[in-house]
């Protein structure tokens, strides 16, 4: 156990990280906590009190913060009004619970630098997280397990079965709490732990692993289907936000490819066959996801951002090559030499990395809105621009902006880029960003 634990580490470069670890209480938690203790990592625990099972739940959060003070380690505690938050956003209690954590999670991760952000899902956990999306619309993306690596996410005993887990706590007199809530079969994943499973390990005595080797098949298997989607969803955009119609049409079936695209901007299945539905027709139509909305016109399916409000923004908080391909930005560092070179395709943009300062972010332009263009040492007013490049109304309602942390904007996405922030001779590192 404490081999493969450390190989995991080693073979992902996460000997010498500082490390945020979720610690319920529980066997599998208060294994990966004393495994961790034996390793070269910072370590710091998170523990999250949701008030679901009273006095049980107090005692949870008192041991846990008793075993960090034990071990010397940092530790942060927080209680949740866990019911009153699902309430408020239409949630069920496992599902408001999963997002309070994981949000609180990478706020003290933010706070406190931590690398990554451990948590202690182990076999078990994948076979009944894969039986659990049989009963959901997930498609692929939902059967292919859980990523011992996600992110910032680590899941460092995945390679662990709950059998060995106990084994291993036995043998090391490791405390832990028992969740008295895990012996309760309301809850669906309980139910398929305590029922669903047992019958097919009588079916099939190596059902876990026999189970884990599908699951790993499927998950090599995504990466091919993503790829040919991925360069098949190239084909039919004449933008990253615009599909005309008569290309797309024609590809069978056609549901999928049109879904594999527009989940990412919030709709779902239910949507996407009324959009195929009216395709055919000369009307114009808008369908409203949670997050965007698709104009239908004549000729062409156009996808327009919403925003609840003129500063609802995007932060992009590093370097982190991850967090501008989010944004639909590619990035790389480049070092100044004599023979570089510069696109000029308005896609492209060059900034001196020395002026830029982290988090950055994307948002809308507002009315007021001014920059200094490159090549110019005068500011414009952003409307002014729009006016001149003749932009419609559809276009300068989904022009977006990259700004600097101090709210200059540095980039008109795909259109100008600020004169301020411009590559000049004495640039030793240059942000080259390009848009998709």
């Amino acid at each position: 156990m404490k081999d493969n634990f450390l190989d995991f580490l080693s073979n992902n470069k996460l000997n010498h990280q500082k490390i945020l670890l979720a610690v319920s209480g529980g066997v599998d938690s208060m294994v990966m906590l004393h495994l961790f203790l034996q390793s070269a990592a910072a370590v710091g625990i998170a523990h999250c009190n949701f008030q679901l099972r009273g006095n049980d739940a107090l005692e949870d959060e008192d041991f846990v913060l008793l075993q960090a003070k034990k071990y010397g380690v940092e530790s942060y505690a927080i209680r949740f009004d866990t019911k009153e938050y699902a309430e408020k956003k239409g949630l069920s209690i496992q599902m408001a619970a999963r997002e309070l954590r994981y949000n609180w999670f990478k706020k003290i991760q933010k706070k406190y630098q931590y690398d990554y952000i451990a948590t202690a899902h182990h076999k078990d956990d994948v076979v009944e997280t894969f039986l659990l999306n049989l009963l959901r619309k997930t498609g692929i993306s939902g059967l292919h397990g859980i990523k011992n690596m996600s992110k910032n996410i680590i899941r460092p005993l995945l390679f662990a079965d709950k059998k060995e887990i106990l084994d291993y706590a036995r043998k090391h007199n490791i405390a832990y709490r028992e969740d008295i809530t895990n012996a309760d079969d309301h809850y669906k994943r309980n139910y398929i732990r305590h029922h669903i499973i047992p019958e097919f390990k009588k079916l099939n005595p190596n059902f876990t692993k026999t189970l884990m080797d599908s699951i790993d098949i499927i998950s090599k298997q995504e990466i091919v289907y993503k790829k040919h989607i991925d360069r098949t969803i190239q084909s039919f955009l004449t933008d990253s936000h615009t599909i005309e119609i008569e290309k797309i049409k024609h590809f069978q079936p056609l549901d999928i490819y049109l879904f594999e695209y527009l989940h990412y901007f919030g709709f779902n299945h239910a949507q996407v066959n009324d959009i195929i539905q009216c395709m055919d027709t000369t009307e114009e139509r808008t369908f409203v996801s949670p997050t965007n909305k698709l104009l239908k016109t004549r000729k062409t399916l156009k996808i327009i951002s919403l925003y609840e409000n003129e500063t609802k923004i995007s932060t992009i908080e590093n370097l982190d090559k991850e967090l501008f391909l989010r944004a639909k930005i590619c990035m790389k560092i480049k070092e100044t030499h004599p023979d570089f070179s510069f696109d000029k395709d308005l896609s492209v943009a060059y900034f001196d990395l020395d002026k830029i300062t982290f988090p950055l972010q994307i948002r809308s332009w507002q009315d007021g809105d001014f920059f200094y263009p490159f090549g110019s040492k005068g500011k414009k007013k952003l409307s002014n621009l729009f006016s001149e490049l003749k932009f419609s109304s559809l276009e300068k309602q989904t022009a977006k902006l990259l700004c600097n942390c101090n709210g200059d904007i540095l980039w008109i996405i795909g259109i100008r880029s600020d004169n301020r922030y411009r590559v000049i001779s004495s640039t030793q590192k240059i942000l080259v960003l390009k848009t998709e």
